[in-house]
């Protein structure tokens, strides 16, 4: 691929040169849109190419009768003339489209015809339009600033050699003010129009500052001249290629109509807050400096030495390459504006209908009469589509199968369904077709209905899933072909016609939109960002802003840039604004000068401001940025077919013939082998992943502040301590990327050690079947065919895998051949009873109730299989759940927290620094040295050992939460962690074990306990009803719970068993014949709706004495009827699965064998077994010690919600009788739902999409949410939740693929560790922030208060840089490592709630903690410095008393630390270290010397040691005088 942004220097490089090389060639049409352009754009716009052009037109924005009849002139005129082919008016673009012969028709003839229409129809208006994106005028306004520009820079140049006398600074300042400020530059564009205001200011800015000697600035804004000639001349070209498609007669919008009017103005994003925070500091300081100076010139030159350029040069350059990129990719950029407005996207509306391709889908099969089935229908119906598209069912109908020459079977036809009226298959709705059977007649008969939409597009998943990264809030519109995609919008779908009021309603809630849609120019015009994807025979929608497709790939590629587009204009501006500081230092430190300073004849680095240097970084790293979105692949395309529609037979050979040559693409899969965790375990250099490793440390929040820091001391002329911040920065990268690089090593052995093992057909023993054998038994032969033991990672699309019991199916397969198969879906559907599986097609249904389909992650426990791989990787029904649900916003990390921390404190510390510097020259410093010490001070303020503090306590963090049992795969949970006030569990598998035990046996009308009589003889017939074990396990899981309870019975040595008729679902039940004692006994069990309708007496019970016995049969009257019934109804409705237990005497046991189902009637009830998954043993108490420590617990399944009510009741969850439904849910609108979420405690019924919004609903009503799951229905809420926790187990893949911890064992009570670490975490970060924030905050306010008493620094920058490195690096590291406090028992809950952080406004802790240690800290400092000063108990003058001060600074900073961490034995060692360096730095001559030192003797380190206790003594008591935080 090579360097990303090499071919864009080479490009950009030679911009220039085509462009001065094309003017001979091209010097007619460039001297015309300069003119244009010079004359206000009052000239006529006229584009011309290949026979096509586009004319302006004014007074095309009326409409009405008038209206038509001017376009009727208009177009009658034109096709008039001879060769014109066809002309037709664009009123939105106001411009007339004409075809014509260009050996027979003129372009000056068709301009004329236009004008004498427009004259004979003028109403005296002249109209301003879109610009088309090959119009002149904008890339002569390019030409014209860049042209100005190499003039100006050779105008300075001799300037220069001539010591020529350069323009005043004013008059340059007022130029670049009117460029850079928002206020004139919008009313300069108003005035005169967007070109001619961007080419005067450019022309004038070139003038001035050539005329100024300033080359730097030119150099910079050449650059940007070049990056809109690269995007211009890529938009041109693009526009060329695509016009003929996108100007079609017959097609153009006739009526302009109103355009679209934003409710609220625009948000301003990273770019706009930069440029107005430095227009505010140019008014103020330019005011100021012009107050104090009243010198017009020196305020001038700090205007000019801060100027705004970085951001706006930075964000425009992302924005042209991006531009160019797409346009390469033939993506037409009608608004080329638009594309600055990514950075500020935040919603996304998508027109489901562009989600579809152009191929015909069955939606839906549903048989109105036994044969054929629904399945029959399917295919007949398929049959008859087969080859149409979706124009051929647009008309009336009917639409037959096969040739007029067919005569054997039925003959079908798909008629219109009379009482569903449609549009055809794009329709939102689908088309709903009857199949009737013709039987050789006119009419024929109805068989069944189906609805025929479109198939989804293979990039629809990509596209929404890169919405969901980019956007806070993804809308989808209604559609039936995307049924199942429109659950994972944020919201419930809206209508299409609501598209536009949608938009506009996200923009009153503060969001800047993109929409995506065709056919719909009303949202696209109110869009913020409106992408049109064209669609085969349909127009463009000319109010976009952009036209990409057919297909999905650039409108995907354009998501994807929202991001990258978001952190490019954040780099642009805290370039922006570090420049405008530095420029600012620069002008108050530089020396007095002349009229004009001097210059070099040729310029060096060393003359380039800062602030043109930044916009020239800005624009060339956003560049390169924006470059590698276009090396950027896209996503493979997943073309789902309907394989749970089709019989084996017909998926085998399909598949089969697909996969014996290609790789089948368009299924979902891939025969290249993709391992999903390749990216963790993927071998590599270690020098390529350390490069890597140390790279994402440096992209941190607080690396920008401590560039600047850096920055700031090397222009202050402190070049040492430049040096040592950078070091320092870059240490800390360095071993923090070491550590993470360890961390990922580790974690990538582990999981690749986890990975799915199966059996998979070797090449060449899948055979097809014979024609002979049954459809269910056709591919049974396979079950002995030679397989190979492979990784589910080695599967590809067409493999043939052979189940057994017990196995983890790896990928989604159609079965072909299934014995007794019974599959655990609870981690697909969250319910616990096992799944009946076999190979009958089930057209038409949801994934949870495809039969003849299993799905990765689930887990076979009975029977055997042999399945077709249809879906590997991301492709499965898990990983399209994962992939669409995006990823949980990363702006919650610790570092991002700690860089907030900084932010709050820089104002602090730079008020310290500027108070330095003006009292110091308040007291006669020379300005330049006060500066320096101001600059020192603020720098040194800077805790630049926060990002190391952060990486080690959270690995430190990690690996004791690794040896609790708890995996972290992402240190950005750790952060959350501690402020987790929401937990999420699944049911499942999760707080449940995930196996079903018999937990109740019932009497017909009571509830004996099992230990009864009546409960042991119910659980006995029980048992006998189940197949015996014979030494296996027993394949039915409801088979397995009743004898495992059984088996605490005493022996039944009373039974033997003769005859067994296993349990069917057709049948509802199963039974046993054998011998109790001396008679002979069907014993059956079942469901209880089946069973009941064949008893006839029910078994009372009848107590005597203490004892209840058996009691007898009776008949089974209907009131009894009602009492049982009501019974099992009970049992249900506690979330039980409800088994009837019943039983008859076999008079004739040789008329029964071989016939038991005839024979189960007459039965006699005995009583009912409830049985459910049991909530595991330390599930209960896990939630109670959550509760008691702050956290609501809640529970989100799919189970049933009165199964999900009674597992909640079960373990106390607080309002477990507050249930929601998804479906209750979905019928909510936004804020009801929000509402809901708070309330509820349980939600039953829910799909992973739901299950996803509900998560989300619950961050945006401020909670910070912890999902808990073990399933692939649980990924995604476990993706977006502020921390994803996965239980390990059979199938949990999914889950532990998307977690942020992983609980290796699966015992709920881990998370109360996990908590708890994460807690503890918080306080120690807390405590070493407080250390190093607060340890500073002395620093600086002893410095203040040092100079405004002496007139100079008490401490050098050497002192406080000794200060830093004692008490910072050391001490705050092994706070940060150790944990708050001795850890609690294993039963104790976290220590208090949710940690609040460290800057919000309920954390008055952290407050008070770093105004004590800042007070105490300035304190003992300030008092030992006086006492060197003021005394002459240390006589020596003033370097003993800021010996005096170093030492008692460093001294309380440790006596503090050691209060707050006495106990840990790390934090002892490091202070006692740091006291010994002091004491030798200090005593040391040489070594006390270089740092401005003296020795202090006995005497001096007496006070010093008094006063330091003296201060940690009073800061410890201090708090207890304080008032506290209360929580809010």
């Amino acid at each position: 691929m090579g360097i990303p942004g090499a071919t864009l220097v080479r490009t950009a490089w030679n911009v220039p040169a085509r462009t001065v090389g094309g003017v001979s060639s091209a010097v007619s049409s460039a001297v015309g849109a300069v003119t244009a352009l010079a004359a206000g754009e009052r000239g006529r716009r006229v584009w011309a190419h290949d026979g096509r052009a586009h004319i302006r037109v004014d007074g095309l924005t009326g409409d009405g009768p008038r209206h038509r009849r001017y376009v009727e002139a208009l177009t009658g005129a034109l096709r008039g003339i001879d060769g014109v082919n066809w002309a037709e008016v664009n009123a939105v673009t106001g411009h007339v489209l004409v075809a014509y012969a260009e050996r027979d028709v003129d372009l000056d003839s068709l301009v004329e015809a236009v004008e004498d229409v427009e004259e004979a129809h003028r109403d005296g208006r002249s109209d301003a339009h879109a610009r088309q994106p090959d119009d002149e005028l904008a890339r002569a306004a390019a030409v014209s600033a860049l042209a100005a520009d190499v003039a100006g820079t050779v105008g300075a140049l001799i300037a220069r050699l001539l010591a020529l006398p350069p323009v005043p600074s004013p008059v340059l300042a007022a130029v670049a003010m009117a460029d850079a400020l928002p206020w004139p530059r919008t009313a300069l564009e108003r005035r005169l129009g967007l070109l001619r205001a961007d080419a005067l200011l450019g022309v004038a800015n070139a003038a001035v500052h050539g005329a100024g000697h300033g080359v730097a600035p030119l150099a910079a804004d050449a650059a940007h001249r070049v990056f809109q000639l690269y995007e211009i001349g890529a938009r041109r070209a693009a526009w060329r290629r695509r016009e003929p498609r996108l100007a079609v007669p017959g097609r153009q919008p006739q009526v302009c109509g109103t355009p679209a009017e934003r409710p609220c103005p625009l948000p301003d994003g990273p770019v706009e807050r930069a440029v107005n925070r430095t227009a505010l500091g140019h008014l103020l300081g330019g005011a100021g400096v012009l107050a104090g100076t009243r010198d017009a010139s020196v305020a001038a030159d700090l205007l000019l030495a801060t100027v705004a350029k970085a951001a706006r040069h930075g964000r425009d350059a992302f924005a042209s390459v991006l531009a160019h990129d797409l346009a390469g990719r033939d993506t037409v950029v009608l608004r080329p504006a638009a594309l600055r407005r990514l950075d500020r996207v935040s919603a996304v509306v998508i027109d489901s209908g562009v989600l579809c391709d152009g191929e015909l889908r069955l939606l839906s099969a549903v048989a109105t009469g036994d044969d054929p089935d629904d399945a029959g229908v399917w295919r007949a119906a398929g049959a008859v589509l087969a080859g149409r598209d979706p124009a051929d069912l647009a008309g009336p109908g009917p639409w037959t199968s096969g040739g007029p020459g067919e005569r054997e079977g039925p003959r079908w036809r798909l008629a219109p369904a009379p009482d569903a009226p449609s549009d055809g298959p794009v329709d939102p709705r689908g088309r709903t077709l009857d199949l009737v059977d013709d039987h050789g007649d006119l009419h024929g008969e109805v068989r069944g209905r189906v609805r025929v939409g479109r198939s989804l597009d293979p990039l629809a998943e990509a596209l929404l899933a890169a919405a969901h990264h980019a956007a806070d809030v993804v809308v989808l519109t209604e559609h039936a072909s995307t049924r199942e995609l429109v659950a994972w919008g944020d919201d419930s779908p809206v209508p299409v016609d609501r598209l536009a009021a949608s938009v506009r309603a996200l923009q009153r809630d503060g969001h800047v939109v993109l929409a995506i849609a065709s056919g719909q120019d009303r949202a696209l015009d109110a869009a913020d960002v409106g992408v049109c994807v064209l669609r085969d025979g349909e127009p463009a929608d000319w109010r976009a802003d952009l036209v990409c497709g057919p297909g999905l790939a650039e409108a995907w590629r354009l998501l994807t840039a929202i991001r990258p587009a978001r952190r490019a204009s954040e780099r642009a501006a805290e370039l922006s604004l570090s420049a405008s500081v530095l420029g600012a230092l620069l002008m108050a430190g530089r020396r007095p000068r002349g009229h004009w300073p001097s210059r070099r004849t040729v310029p060096s680095w060393h003359d380039l401001p800062p602030v043109h240097a930044a916009a020239l970084a800005a624009m060339l790293t956003n560049a390169v940025s924006a470059r590698r979105l276009a090396h950027r692949p896209p996503p493979p395309p997943v073309v789902r077919d309907a394989w749970q529609a089709l019989t084996a037979e017909e998926a085998f050979r399909r598949l089969y013939r697909s996969t014996s040559e290609e790789p089948a693409a368009g299924t979902g899969g891939s025969r290249v082998a993709v391992p999903r965790l390749g990216r963790i375990g993927r071998p590599a250099g270690v020098g390529m992943r350390l490069t890597a490793a140390v790279r994402q440390e440096l992209d941190d929040p607080l690396t920008p502040v401590l560039a600047l820091g850096a920055a700031a001391s090397a222009v202050v002329g402190s070049s040492v301590d430049a040096l040592l911040v950078t070091g320092v920065m870059a240490g800390n990268a360095l071993i923090g990327g070491a550590q993470r690089m360890r961390a990922e090593k580790a974690l990538g052995e582990l999981l690749l050690g986890q990975q799915i093992q199966t059996r998979r057909l070797r090449p060449g023993a899948a055979t097809p079947p014979r024609p002979d054998v049954p459809e269910a038994e056709a591919f049974a032969h396979l079950r002995s065919a030679a397989t190979e033991p492979v990784t589910a990672a080695r599967l590809r699309v067409g493999d043939v895998i052979v189940l057994r019991s017990e196995d983890v199916v790896p990928a989604d397969a159609r079965l072909l051949w299934a014995g007794s198969l019974e599959v655990d879906e609870s981690t697909l559907t969250g319910e616990s009873a096992p799944v009946e599986k076999d190979v009958e097609p089930s057209p038409g249904a949801d994934p949870a109730d495809r039969r003849c389909m299993i799905y990765e992650g689930t887990t076979v426990v009975a029977g055997g299989a042999v399945a077709l791989v249809v879906a590997t990787a991301e492709a499965t029904e898990t990983g399209r759940a994962a992939a669409l649900a995006g990823a949980a916003d990363a702006s919650s990390s610790m570092h991002t927290r700690l860089a907030e921390l900084t932010r709050r404190s820089l104002p602090a510390t730079v008020l310290g620094g500027a108070a330095v510097t003006a009292l110091g020259m308040v007291r006669g410093l020379p300005p330049r040295r006060a500066l320096g010490s101001g600059v020192a001070v603020a720098v040194a303020a800077v805790p630049e050992g926060l990002p190391l503090v952060a990486t080690v306590a959270q690995l430190a963090a990690a690996r004791r939460l690794s040896r609790l049992g708890v995996l972290v795969r992402t240190a950005r949970a750790l952060e959350a962690l501690g402020r987790v006030d929401t937990l999420c569990f699944d049911k499942t598998g999760t707080l449940t074990e995930g196996r079903l035990r018999v937990v109740r046996a019932t009497g017909p009308a009571g509830a004996p306990p099992l230990t009864g009589a009546g409960g042991e003889r119910v659980l006995r017939v029980a048992a006998r009803a189940c197949p015996p074990p014979h030494g296996r396990q027993v394949p039915h899981a409801t088979d397995r719970a009743v004898l495992d309870r059984a088996a605490d019975l005493p022996p039944d040595a009373r039974w033997s068993l003769t005859e067994e008729l296993p349990f069917e679902t057709t049948r509802g039940f199963s039974a046993s014949l054998g011998r109790d004692g001396d008679r002979t006994v069907l014993a059956v069990k079942g469901a209880p709706e089946v069973l009941l309708d064949r008893c006839s007496r029910v078994r009372s019970a009848r107590t005597r004495g203490p004892r209840r016995s058996t009691g007898r049969a009776e008949p089974l009257t209907a009131a009894r009827r009602r009492a049982t019934t009501a019974t099992y109804r009970r049992l249900a409705a506690r979330g039980l699965r409800v088994l009837a237990i019943a039983e008859r005497a076999v008079p004739d046991p040789a008329a029964a064998r071989g016939r038991l189902a005839d024979h189960v009637e007459d039965l006699t009830l005995l009583g009912f077994v409830g049985i459910a998954d049991t909530p595991r043993p330390t599930a209960r108490e896990a939630v109670r010690r959550l509760g008691d420590a702050g956290v609501r617990t809640t529970m989100i399944t799919g189970d049933h919600p009165a199964t999900a009510a009674a597992v909640a009741a079960d373990l106390a969850i607080p309002g477990a009788d507050r249930v929601v439904t998804g479906e209750e849910l979905d019928a909510m609108s936004a804020a009801e739902r929000l509402r809901a979420v708070q309330d509820a405690a349980v939600f039953a019924r829910v799909s992973p999409a739901q299950k996803v919004r509900i998560v989300k609903d619950l961050r945006r009503a401020g909670r910070v949410v912890a999902m808990t799951g073990d399933g692939a229905n649980d990924a995604a809420a476990i993706r977006r939740a502020d921390v994803g926790i996965a239980v390990a187990g059979l199938g949990s893949d999914a889950a532990r693929d998307a977690a942020d911890l992983v609980l290796t064992a699966p015992d709920t009570a881990l998370i109360l560790d996990a908590l708890r670490e994460g807690r503890a975490l918080w306080r120690s970060v807390r405590d070493a922030a407080a250390i190093l924030v607060g340890g500073n905050a002395g620093e600086v306010s002893f410095t203040v208060l040092g100079t405004a008493l002496s007139g100079e620094a008490p401490l050098s920058t050497r002192q406080l840089l000794v200060v830093n490195m004692l008490t910072d690096m050391l001490p705050a590291l092994a706070v940060a490592i150790t944990p708050a406090a001795p850890g609690p028992g294993p039963t104790a809950p976290p220590d208090g709630g949710p940690v609040p952080g460290l800057t919000g406004q309920d954390d008055g802790d952290m407050r008070r903690a770093l105004a004590v240690r800042g007070t105490a800290t300035a304190v003992a400092a300030l008092l030992s410095w006086q006492a060197g000063r003021l005394t002459g108990l240390v006589p020596g003058g003033g370097r003993r008393a800021s010996t005096m001060g170093l030492a008692a600074l460093v001294g309380a900073q440790l006596g503090q630390t050691l209060i707050a961490r006495w106990r840990s034995p790390l934090v002892l060692a490091t202070c006692a270290v740091s006291a010994g360096a002091l004491f030798v730095l200090v005593e040391t001559p040489g070594v006390s010397r270089f740092f401005g030192c003296v020795p202090l003797g006995p005497g001096g380190w007496t006070v010093v040691a008094v006063i330091a206790v003296a201060s940690t003594l009073g800061a410890a008591v201090a708090p207890r005088f304080l008032p506290s935080a209360e929580p809010r």
